[in-house]
């Protein structure tokens, strides 16, 4: 029986060395995580007196530690700071993995290197982030273009100057080549139906002989953005109380005939937030609801797992939220090829949810999270183990040669 128990013992160091050299040969893996070899005594009886058999591998234990997070500036890079796990879905089923070293394929979705989809929830109806319900589906980028959209109501708010001197309009009748026929202006972009920028004048003159101080007139001159005039027009009529606040102000703007061929543009303006102080002429602000037509130039990933795109005309589209799943024991996981695990009963099911939702981590996008084996830590345990495994060599070693013995005695 002893060179039963030496024989187990020879086993036991050899799972040893393998399971560190795994490690070891890891070490630059992407969330890979490390394993430690646990044993256990083996004993055939219940005799305080009789010695044990050897020892058993009773376990490959896991271990989820945190791994070092590295920048890459890759921004589908996507490293877990805490815990959970990516969802994925590959042709064997649903695996988990730490890995998010990501890229987009062929068919316009996130997927891992060994190109299963990343999973997540759709976003809402309204094109905002999703939140943590619903089904699962792979975060699809689309790559087409964002349509031009037209505009259609323009907010501004300038500051007029009490300062400024009113303008008989009757005598000096109103016209953009006359700077005698205004006292202030200001230039915004506008959009047509094609998305083809426009520059969209705004002429303010303030009225004498109106009976009021405080009424100031507007004019409006659309031309390309080369400066070919397209329409001009009388805009509202800019009414203040004497607080200096805007009392009326609000017009349109018409273009019947574009150059490029797009739609009439009709534009509701309107001047809410509009002053008239002492302070000098100035652009508080501007809403225009229009914009050109944008190719898509980025992705970004939020820390809360919400993947946007990024247009060339400055729109945003969301086109999920990755979803992360966590386990009741993450060491019952069962690991496969490809930086990936299954579930296992003794792991229990998933319990999927945002990224900073419950015990679930955030998510730090340009980033991976490296290996959890410390290379010093793991060549320590490689030396220990091989030393076991050399003494347990010994001592088959000692009783072949009591074997021998044995059978020379006469």
């Amino acid at each position: 029986m002893s060179l039963l128990t030496d024989l187990s013992g020879v086993n036991a160091a050899q799972s040893d060395i393998d399971t560190v050299g795994n490690n070891i040969a890891n070490v630059d893996t992407t969330g890979f995580k490390i394993s430690d070899a646990q044993f256990a005594a083996l004993y055939g009886s219940v005799v305080p007196t009789t010695p044990g058999q050897g020892v058993t591998t009773a376990d490959l234990a896991q271990n989820f530690s945190q791994g070092t997070i590295s920048h890459t500036g890759n921004p589908l890079d996507v490293a877990i700071n805490g815990n959970g796990f990516f969802q994925l879905q590959s042709g064997s089923g649903l695996v988990y993995s730490r890995d998010g070293a990501f890229q987009i394929n062929t068919a316009d979705q996130l997927v891992n290197a060994g190109g299963d989809q990343v999973l997540g929830f759709a976003p809402t109806a309204a094109g905002g982030a999703a939140t943590a319900s619903g089904s699962l589906q792979p975060i699809q980028i689309s790559q087409a273009n964002v349509a031009p959209v037209a505009t259609s109501t323009l907010t501004m708010a300038v500051n007029l100057p009490s300062s400024d001197q009113p303008i008989n309009t009757t005598t000096t009748a109103f016209s953009p080549t006359n700077p005698q026929s205004y006292n202030e202006s200001s230039t915004t972009t506008v959009y047509d139906s094609l998305g083809t920028p426009l520059s969209l004048t705004t002429f303010y003159t303030q009225v004498a002989g109106s009976g009021s101080p405080n009424q100031w007139q507007t004019n409006w001159e659309l031309t390309t953005q080369n400066g070919t005039q397209i329409a001009t027009g009388a805009g509202p009529t800019l009414t203040f109380n004497s607080n200096g606040t805007l009392t009326t102000g609000t017009g349109t703007v018409t273009a019947s005939k574009l150059p490029d061929g797009a739609a009439a543009l009709n534009i509701a303006e309107n001047f809410t937030g509009t002053t008239l102080s002492g302070l000098a002429f100035n652009v508080s602000s501007v809403a225009d609801n229009g914009s050109a037509g944008g190719q898509l130039t980025g992705v970004e990933i939020s820390s809360e797992g919400v993947v946007t795109g990024q247009y060339s005309n400055g729109s945003t589209q969301v086109f999920g939220t990755i979803a992360l799943a966590n386990f009741v024991n993450p060491q019952g996981l069962i690991p496969m090829t490809g930086n990936v695990w299954q579930a296992s009963a003794a792991s229990g099911a998933p319990t999927p949810g945002a990224p900073g939702t419950g015990t679930l981590g955030q998510l730090e996008s340009g980033a991976l999270e490296g290996s959890n084996a410390d290379l010093s830590t793991q060549l320590v345990n490689l030396i220990t183990a091989q030393q076991a495994y050399q003494a347990n060599v010994q001592s088959i070693n000692i009783e072949q040669q009591n074997f021998q013995r044995l059978l020379t005695i006469q």
